[in-house]
């Protein structure tokens, strides 16, 4: 696993701003017994081979690091052959503020300027069936607001004990969002039965019904709002993407 911890000086927020890509490497049981630090050529090699992408948003008094302090978004990147990326969103529900002094647009930093440093510099995949979006709480409001006002650049969200009081608080509406819109991002949506959130993802689930939007709603019993429960569901919703990358044959592998 390589572990790159990246503050990079935004044009979109008009400061530095810290993020954490994880990017797979060769793990312990892949090691080789013969290896010759001459010859071999094995990052090279797949030069050519671009990683799928999941932007990994935090939770409101979070920051990046959390995903890996209290869940193991690390260790699924490495066992799933996926890059992960964290992002420093502050407490600023990863939308654009109009701001008289300081920028604060990170919607526009995450959607554009991000991606653009990602795909540039890393083995990343641009391709929207390689790319995915997911976060907890705050950071599941941020996957999906970016997932559907963005839609055609992500083909999975996932949104686990997502605030939806706080997006229609501040004046979001899906039937806005979504409009006329064909290629909608599956939606893995989840929450526990324990989590004062319930009744805002039911009122989600609800909303993407009538809509006629295709989700999955996942009700966990004896989780509240905790990172046991987001640990659980970062798993399960990465196992469950529908994966086309060249590293899906190889996924997943041991660690």
């Amino acid at each position: 696993m390589a572990h790159i911890d990246i503050n990079m000086i935004s044009n979109s927020l008009g400061r530095a701003v810290d993020f954490t890509l994880i990017l797979p490497t060769k793990t312990s049981p892949t090691l080789e017994s013969n290896y010759d630090a001459k010859t071999n050529t094995y990052y090279q090699d797949k030069r050519n081979k671009k990683y799928p992408l999941l932007i990994l948003l935090h939770g409101y008094l979070n920051d990046e690091k959390n995903w890996g302090r209290y869940a193991r978004a690390e260790f699924y990147a490495e066992e799933n052959n996926i890059a992960i990326c964290m992002v420093n969103g502050e407490n600023k529900f990863y939308m654009n503020w109009d701001h008289p002094v300081t920028k604060d647009n990170f919607f526009d930093f995450i959607e554009y300027e991000l991606k653009d440093f990602l795909y540039g510099t890393f083995p990343i995949s641009p391709r929207r069936e390689d790319n995915f979006i997911a976060g907890l709480s705050m950071g599941g409001f941020g996957a999906l607001f970016h997932g559907l006002t963005n839609s055609k650049s992500y083909s999975a969200i996932g949104a686990f004990s997502a605030p939806y009081t706080e997006m229609k608080g501040l004046g979001l509406d899906f039937k806005k969002i979504i409009g006329r819109k064909t290629d909608i991002p599956f939606i893995y949506m989840s929450c526990g039965d324990k989590d004062g959130l319930l009744k805002d993802n039911d009122d989600i689930h609800k909303d993407l019904n009538e809509m006629g939007i295709s989700h999955l709603y996942n009700v966990v019993p004896g989780y509240a709002h905790e990172w046991r429960f987001w640990d659980l569901e970062l798993e399960r919703f990465i196992k469950g993407l529908k994966r086309t990358d060249p590293y899906k044959e190889d996924s997943p592998r041991g660690v």
